[in-house]
């Protein structure tokens, strides 16, 4: 009965606290859809969220140009917690916004599509209340607040990782999450195990042998060759990869030839290839070249994999993710919990974090009531701003559990 007492006395001090800032925070919300900046490119960004860390009293690191981490102490005395870092991803994406909200994107073809500007709300908030003198004294241990560039383009995680974002302090659990549009403001989603595939690009090139188009005797056609290839790859999620395992092999590009009367020597296929298990990522990857080499050298050609390793799967920790719905069911009630069946076959880069401490990732609902929801990556996506309120309090809340349990 006590612990259950002082559970609801600090949801409700968490709830007052967001009240109080939640001007502030949606402030910060649409300055930032006013200015999004792609991958790497996000200087005036970090700027901004730099300066609202510091005016709350949060000391900051660089840890690249436009990678910031955000660091607040337990107070002086408390030990024998857990070390929290909390995650939000700051870059937008290549193209034209198409709302027409009053705030919608003053940087022409490029806008926050894919909702990082929520993420970095939330996060600000977040950080904002646990800064209060009331909340931090109920710190054990530091919190960290992780603000990542280039999630959409090349991995920027992987990168903070390697630059030390989750040592000095050494950070115990890392949580993070999304907006889904697909899921009612109010609502979320979790998953335990796989939530996202890794993804993989490959190049296969073959060679065949030149000739007039008029003799093709004389030569070994290229395209043909490459055109079986093709064919045959589909077999190996058919036939290689067990009926439950997620697989996806795509084949987006083909070139080859310079003339209609010319028996082609060079093909060259790019694709890609999303797996969840390393195990079906390694069998698929050797059927792959074992395939391509093998109908290319049937043909009277011959041919090259090669492989170009992109985001790895991203993993939940399973304790964390029920340390998650616990507090979920108690901020939102447990009807408000929609539990993923599948992974997505797209890609998370917090997957790095995930590889490296045990962690959760989870789907904050964006959607509105009674109307079209655009998809994530669409110039018409939005996203219900009265879903902040559910990712800081799961944000704050989570991390308080992790830390002190």
């Amino acid at each position: 009965m006590e612990i259950n007492t002082k559970n609801d006395q600090i949801r409700k001090l968490i709830k007052s606290k967001l009240e109080e800032n939640r001007e502030w925070m949606i402030t910060a919300r649409r300055h930032l859809h006013m200015y999004p900046e792609v991958g790497d490119e996000e200087f005036k960004t970090t700027e901004y969220i730099e300066a609202l860390l510091n005016e709350i009293g949060i000391k900051t690191q660089r840890l690249l140009p436009t990678g910031l981490v955000g660091i607040l102490e337990a107070p002086e005395g408390t030990v024998g917690g857990k070390c929290i870092a909390i995650r939000a991803d700051i870059d937008a994406l290549p193209m034209p916004e198409e709302t027409g909200l009053e705030f919608c994107s003053r940087n022409p073809g490029v806008m926050h599509a894919c909702g990082h500007d929520m993420h970095m709300a939330a996060l600000l908030c977040t950080a904002k209340i646990f800064s209060d003198t009331e909340v931090r004294k109920l710190l054990t241990a530091p919190v960290k607040f992780i603000f990542q560039p280039a999630e959409e383009t090349d991995g920027g995680a992987d990168r903070m990782i390697k630059a030390g974002c989750l040592e000095s302090p050494h950070v115990d659990h890392v949580i993070g999450y999304h907006v889904d549009p697909e899921l009612i403001a109010g609502t979320i989603g979790t998953k335990h195990g796989y939530t996202h595939a890794s993804s993989d690009m490959f190049d296969i090139t073959v060679h065949g042998v030149k000739s007039h188009g008029a003799y093709p005797d004389e030569g070994v056609d290229a395209i043909v060759a490459a055109s079986q290839i093709v064919t045959a790859v589909q077999s190996i999620v058919a036939r290689n990869i067990g009926a439950v395992d997620s697989c996806v092999i795509t084949i987006g590009k083909f070139h080859a030839g310079t003339a209609g009367n010319i028996i082609c020597d060079l093909a060259e296929l790019t694709g890609t290839m999303r797996t969840t298990s390393a195990q079906t990522r390694e069998r698929a990857m050797k059927r792959l070249e074992e395939v391509a080499t093998g109908v290319a050298a049937a043909m009277g050609a011959s041919a090259e994999v090669r492989f170009r390793p992109g985001y790895i799967a991203q993993h939940n920790d399973d304790a964390v993710v029920d340390k998650l719905n616990e507090v979920a069911a108690e901020v939102i009630g447990s009807e408000n919990i929609i539990t993923k069946e599948h992974p997505s076959m797209g890609v998370e880069d917090f997957a790095f974090y995930a590889a490296e401490r045990p962690s959760a990732f989870f789907f904050v609902g964006t959607g509105y009531e009674g109307r079209k929801n655009y998809g994530i990556h669409h110039g018409k996506f939005e996203a219900d701003e009265s879903a902040l309120d559910t990712a800081v309090q799961l944000e704050v809340l989570t991390a308080l559990k992790l830390m002190n349990e």
